[in-house]
C-alpha cells in the first residue's frame, strides 16, 4: 500500500488542580479517572485536588 496510516501509540495523562492555590500537576491516568473527580489533598496548601484535564501525548517510535 502506497499511503498507509501510521499505527500511534499514546500515554493517556491526567492533570489536577487545587482548588485553593491553583497548583497543577499531570501524572499518568489511572483506572477511574474522569474530569472534576476529586483526587487528594494538595501538597502545597492542603487543598482539594481536583481533575481538569484527560489526554493522550503520542509516544514517539524509536
Amino acid at each position: 500500500m502506497m499511503f498507509s496510516k501510521k499505527e500511534e501509540t499514546r500515554e493517556p495523562y491526567s492533570v489536577e488542580q487545587c482548588d485553593a492555590c491553583k497548583k497543577e500537576t499531570k501524572r499518568k491516568f489511572k483506572d477511574g479517572d474522569y474530569v472534576f473527580k476529586e483526587t487528594s489533598k494538595c501538597p502545597s496548601c492542603e487543598g482539594l485536588l481536583r481533575i481538569v484535564k484527560v489526554f493522550g501525548e503520542i509516544i514517539k517510535a524509536k
